[in-house]
């Protein structure tokens, strides 16, 4: 925006003067060149002297760093708090000029003029005086038909403020305070008057610095009569600033000052804005001054008028921040401006058409401004656009046309202003964080190139890609184009009109005035000089836009944008001739330009001439050296007059520098070779190999040099590994004998015989040609002269002797001249390609797919061992708590005798594996296997340490074995078996072979328990007992107790069910006491007699019942008790021989009830009767020492018939035991039936459950009998 006038653009904030503030304050009252400022102007003094002193200056600076007219034009003031807007504050010193109302009358007025002999009459009415700047005054500039001057913003923003602060001494002396508040109060007054005879609304304040502390009482008396003596409002006109405040202190109080201030400074412009619409309302035009008497001159019409006061009134609502109605404002005054009643009414050769066309462009830029302050980016866009498509049509219809470069300079400037107005704005979506500047791949930067439309765009209504408003380097580089077209148009105009004024006939100069468009850039004999003239440097604005743009590109890790401006720089540069500059620009570009991983060719190829010749003039033999190889390419354009020849190339070239050495790598430069297939350049003729075992690799070098250069001889071919394999040095010989060489048509295949590098007396190092054992590359010769097009496919073949991951590293091509040394390093970056592997055919070379991507790779394997190992009784699944044992047999399979050691690993969970041991080997004694160290004596362990097996001759084969018992819980293991040997005419060279085998071990049984009470036939105390009761029960292990509690029978069954795959041997089941109550006495006894050894089948079910007697210490005692038990499952495999295991299955905790009562039913056959009857029995216990009240209610049922009481209560006293019996006859047999008792609490109205005994099933429902068929 350097081309128009900088109030025109710049932000319109409310203006504040300080006056008498600081030691520094000056006299002036702003910009002289304002008409009839000091002749006209109301001045406004004081004769009190300024405020003085550190706190002064503190206060001053931190009122000038609130200063808000070089922000941002957002609402993001970063100097103001939130809630305020944006200040303009400009210091003063005790004099200051407010600019005049009224401009001077005519020099020549009747009713003025002092000279008039005769008064004012009628005829001679007095002249009606207006502004300085208004158009109706003869002497303003825009008399008496233009449209604005920018004096009239200057007016505003630099002369006249909205908020008069005037700074004063409050002395803290009591002596002097009377007299320093009268001068005080009567300088107030004075600066008041002044304001007021201005007839301006500016808001006085007043700012009291007190010198030293003073009594708040005091403090507040002399305000009070110093605000009655002037009639300043202590809220918002009259300020106290106290001594000695702290800089945050200090800041608080400017903030509070300014904050006051805020709504006076609106309200002061919102009057003005009112001024404005009266007048604009009114819908006349106010007669001038003096009517225009010259030429075809008239006063400015209403539609101009309209303009006026549209802009003014756009122009006041940005001071108050209102952007909304600024904007809108704005908008009108656009419209009415390039309306047919304005613009086209303006003769193209008056200075008024170039005056509305700043006018215009400053109200487009005010425009931007609006509605990128209120995020309307797509909106600005359009009208960024609207602007120059109307402007491009009023000039080609009524001003010299846009074909010339009057117009290019326009729109350079007009894309630029976009670019400093988006940079001014700071809009957030393109706000750069300093993180993503530092990340280095721009792909991974996080930022935004252009904002999304804004969501006042109705959805579905199509937006233009070039409609979105994208950051500043976007703009900059739109006008560096147009700055190029610019430059082409300049350069085309004829001599003639380049000319100066001066030298040429008054003729000429009239002639072309129609021709070139002049507005805001020169003329044309300053646009385009001729040679020796100075004029207009178009490469110096088209280096600092690029620049501009490139920085904004940049940021944004755009890098393909960057790169064209960087070689858009190195072409002005060498426009320039400043060879060194260019050179430096083209030489980074050229070494880091991604052209090349895209196939942008033509630009490589531009790029690469421009450095030869940038270096070439600066004599830098590298970068020519470096560029020609490149160039050499025939992915290139060829220039037929040059001469493709690299030993040539620094020919002529003037260095300083000595012998050039060269290093480049591929990626960054375009090579005149590269390998076969594009990006395969090293490929090893399979995935795998062994140490001592040949191996082969093939590097295919093409030449895509230009065709008809000269051939390019190589001095050297170098090959790198890592450490496994070797390098290689390939010299060049012409006529090489050192490898069979057969050449088809243009491809070569040769086989590179290597050896290794000679020592110092001249003589080779190893006498084996293949053996690789020092550090010294492996050498050999061919002939490395290349040919445009032809095709050279090396095999090697080496011996490795280490194995790993062997990779090559990197191929070299060398050059040594006697002038140069060139090299170009190929590294290979193992990117999973496919390859070829090439052989000589009958038809020539061909080429056969390797079958595989890892071509620049190989895995060398130690040499293979011969030894196996087999576990030949390894089962599938294995049991828990069984003994595992394991056969190794280890089998010589080499040619030769081996000496080896067995080492054997069990891998598991850290806490839950088992402890492995050597076992008893099949054909071995104990002693055979008697452990070989002190280590073997410990007890078992989980890595069991190596074991010599000896000596073993070919096909010999020898059997160990591991064992270990396995846990209690399924688990999986991992059994390691490791055989170190090593053949005996070897010895230094370890050999092994592992095996590994999973071992899983299963539980072989799944059990379930059922835990019911049983009737105990011993007879229960009386509640009347004496004390010496006993029982007959005893311990578990048989012994008598004289224990006085009650004895309960209960009965644990257990259903074992067989989860093996295999047929066991049961050979005991039984019931262990883990843990029991204190107080009871438990007997466990098994109903059945101990069988012999059984067998149980996969998935086969066996039941057995355990009788489990508890007695109570103490008659007394009704606690709950409780009893640990487990079960033990003694089993073995169904052979004969086999060890015997012992599985212990958990039993949950049994919870045993201790005064709760019991209702047991019982059944049998009665002694006499009928054989089909059966005898039920109801026992009922109370243990507790409560009386207990049932009530029974024996239910009739359709399945049999019953004698017994159908209803009866029930009481039983403390202590006691009751039988109810009921004989049964059923009505059907084989089958079950369903007794329905209902035994009822009558205190706590509770059902009690009826338990089942022996004979009696129990279910939900109640219990069940089964009644048993006759045979």
């Amino acid at each position: 925006m350097d081309g128009y006038p900088g109030t025109y653009v710049s932000h319109n904030l409310p203006l504040i003067i300080l006056s008498g503030l600081g030691s520094g304050s000056g006299h002036a009252s702003g910009t002289g060149s304002y008409p009839l400022l000091h002749e006209n102007g109301f001045r406004i003094t004081s004769d009190i002297p300024p405020v003085t002193g550190s706190n002064a200056e503190q206060l001053l600076r931190i009122f000038l760093d609130a200063d808000a007219s070089k922000g941002r034009w957002n609402r993001r003031h970063e100097n103001e708090p939130v809630s305020n807007i944006g200040f303009q504050v400009k210091e003063v010193g005790r004099e200051y000029t407010l600019p005049p109302r009224k401009a001077n009358p005519p020099p020549n007025s009747p009713a003025q003029s002092p000279s008039s002999p005769t008064p004012p009459t009628s005829s001679y009415p007095a002249p009606i005086l207006h502004s300085p700047l208004s158009p109706l005054t003869p002497s303003s500039s825009t008399y008496p038909d233009g449209l604005m001057t920018s004096h009239w913003l200057v007016k505003h923003q630099e002369l006249l403020p909205s908020a008069f602060i005037s700074f004063f001494t409050f002395t803290s002396n009591p002596n002097l305070s009377s007299v320093q508040d009268n001068h005080l109060k009567a300088a107030v007054n004075q600066i008041r008057g002044n304001l007021a005879s201005s007839f301006y609304r500016t808001r006085f304040v007043a700012v009291l610095c007190s010198e030293n502390s003073i009594l708040e009482a005091d403090v507040e008396g002399r305000l009070a009569n110093i605000r009655r003596a002037t009639g300043l409002d202590s809220k918002s006109s009259l300020f106290f600033f106290p001594p000695n405040l702290s800089v945050v202190e200090t800041r608080a109080f400017v903030d509070t000052v300014l904050a006051a201030l805020q709504p006076a400074c609106v309200e002061y412009y919102r009057e003005l804005s009112k001024h404005a619409r009266r007048k604009r309302n009114r819908g006349s035009v106010p007669p001038p001054t003096a009517p225009p008497t010259f030429g075809t001159s008239q006063t400015l019409r209403s539609q101009g008028w309209n303009v006026r006061y549209e802009f003014k009134l756009a122009v006041f609502a940005e001071f108050r921040q209102e952007m909304d109605a600024a904007g809108r404002s704005y908008e009108a005054a656009y419209e009415s401006l390039v309306s047919q009643d304005v613009f086209e009414t303006i003769a193209s050769w008056s200075p008024r058409f170039n005056e509305a066309r700043l006018l215009a462009d400053v109200i487009a830029i005010r425009i931007l401004r609006c509605l990128l302050w209120n995020g309307q980016t797509t909106a600005a866009v359009q009208s960024w656009e609207n602007h120059r498509a109307r402007t491009q049509d009023l000039i080609d219809r009524r001003g010299k046309g846009s074909g010339n470069y009057g117009w290019k300079a326009w729109e350079a400037r007009w894309c630029q202003v976009m670019a400093e107005v988006i940079e001014m704005a700071d809009l957030p979506v393109f706000a750069v964080p300093e993180a993503a500047r530092k990340v280095a791949n721009e792909a991974n930067r996080v930022v935004e190139i252009y904002a999304a439309p804004e969501k006042s765009i109705p959805i579905g209504e199509r937006t233009h890609p070039w409609h979105l408003l994208h950051h500043g380097g976007y703009w900059s580089n739109q006008s560096l184009k147009r700055t190029i077209e610019r430059r082409t148009l300049a350069e085309e105009i004829p001599e003639e009109d380049r000319t100066s004024p001066a030298q040429s006939p008054a003729s000429h100069i009239a002639s072309k005035f129609d021709m070139y468009d002049t507005y805001l850039c020169p003329e044309p004999y300053v646009e385009s000089p001729l040679p020796g003239h100075e004029g207009f440097d178009h490469s110096a604005t088209i280096i600092k836009t690029c620049m501009l743009s490139q920085d904004q590109f940049d940021k944004r890790g755009q890098r393909r944008a960057v790169e064209q401006l960087r070689l858009q720089l190195v072409r002005e540069y060498m426009k320039r001739a400043t060879w060194h500059d260019a050179l430096k620009e083209a030489r980074s570009l050229w070494l880091d330009v991604s052209w090349r991983r895209s196939g942008w060719w033509h630009l490589v190829e531009e790029l690469g001439w421009a450095v030869r010749e940038c270096a070439f003039h600066v004599g830098d033999g590298s970068s020519v050296l470096s560029t020609d190889f490149e160039l050499l390419s025939n992915q290139f354009t060829p220039r037929s007059e040059w001469q493709y020849n690299l030993s040539k190339s620094l020919d002529g070239l003037v260095s300083s520098t000595g012998k050039p050495a060269v290093v480049l790598r591929a990626g960054d430069v375009v090579s005149f070779a590269y390998i076969r297939e594009v990006s395969v350049q090293f490929a090893f003729s399979k995935v795998e190999g062994n140490v001592s075992e040949p191996l082969q690799y093939q590097v295919v070098v093409t030449s895509q040099a230009q065709e008809g250069s000269a051939p390019v001889k190589l001095s050297r071919l170098s090959l790198g590994f890592d450490d496994i394999l070797k390098a290689v040095v390939i010299d060049h010989h012409l006529d090489s004998v050192a490898g069979s060489a057969m050449e088809v048509e243009n491809t070569q295949i040769q086989e590179i015989a290597l050896h290794e590098s000679a020592s110092s007396d001249g003589h080779p190092s190893d006498s084996s040609p293949l053996v690789d054992r020092s550090s010294d590359p492996l050498v050999g010769s061919a002939n490395l002269t290349f040919y445009p097009g032809q095709v050279k496919v090396f095999t090697f073949t080496t011996i490795p002797r280490d194995s790993g991951i062997a990779r090559a590293v990197s191929c070299t091509l060398s050059m040594e001249e006697s002038s140069f040394s060139l090299d170009y390093v190929v590294s290979f970056q193992h990117d999973h390609v496919s390859a070829s592997w090439w052989t000589q055919g009958r038809t020539g070379a061909s080429g056969k797919p390797l079958g595989h991507d890892q071509v620049e790779s190989i895995k060398i394997l130690p040499r293979p061992p011969k030894i196996s190992i087999y576990l030949p009784n390894l089962r599938r699944e294995y049991y828990t708590d069984e003994l595992v044992s394991v056969d190794v047999d280890i089998s010589n399979g080499e040619e030769e005798a081996a000496q080896a050691a067995i080492e054997v690993r069990l891998l598991g969970p850290s806490e839950g594996t088992p402890k492995i041991s050597w076992g008893t080997s099949p054909g071995q004694s104990h002693d055979d296997n008697a452990p070989t160290s002190p280590s073997e004596v410990d007890s078992q362990t989980t890595h069991l340490p190596r074991r010599p097996v000896g000596k073993l001759a070919p096909a010999a084969k020898t059997t160990q074995t591991v064992s270990f018992r396995g846990k209690s819980n399924p688990s999986e293991f991992v059994l390691e078996i490791k055989i170190l040997y090593h053949l005996m005419s070897s010895p230094d060279t370890p050999l092994s072979k592992i095996l590994a085998s999973d071992i899983v071990l299963v539980p072989p049984f799944d059990i379930k328990y059922e835990f019911s009470p049983r009737l105990h036939l011993d007879p229960w105390p009386s509640f009347f007992f004496d004390g010496n009761y006993t029982s007959t029960a005893g311990h578990d292990n048989g012994l008598a107790t004289n224990a006085g509690g009650i004895t309960q029978k209960w009965c644990l069954t257990a259903s074992v069910v067989s989860f093996a795959t295999e047929v066991l041997t049961l050979e005991s089941m039984d019931i262990s006491v883990l843990g029991i109550n204190d107080e009871i006495i438990t007997t466990v006894t098994r109903e059945e007699h101990r069988a012999a050894p059984t067998t149980i089948a996969p998935r086969e079910l066996r039941e057995m019942q355990f009788i489990v007697d508890i007695q109570r210490l103490i008659l007394e005692d009704r606690r709950s008790a409780s009893l640990d038990l487990a079960f033990e499952v003694r089993w073995r495999r169904s052979p004969s021989g086999s060890e015997s295991n012992i599985t212990v299955l958990s039993v949950p905790r049994l919870l045993i009830p201790g005064g709760e009562p019991r209702v047991l039913a019982c059944v049998g056959q009665p002694s006499l009767g009928s054989p089909g009857l059966l005898q039920l029995d109801y026992v009922f216990e109370n243990p507790s020492m409560h009386y207990l009240t049932l009530n029974l209610i024996m239910e009739a049922s359709e399945d049999f018939a019953f004698s017994g009481v159908k209803t009866k209560s029930l009481d039983l006293v403390p202590l006691s035991r009751h039988t109810v019996r009921y004989t049964l006859l059923p009505y059907a047999q084989g089958t079950w039936i369903q007794p329905q008792l209902k035994v009822i609490d009558m205190y706590f109205n509770k059902l009690l459950r009826i338990s089942a005994t022996e004979g009696v099933k129990s279910e939900k429902k109640g219990i069940l009998i089964w009644v048993k068929a006759d045979t």
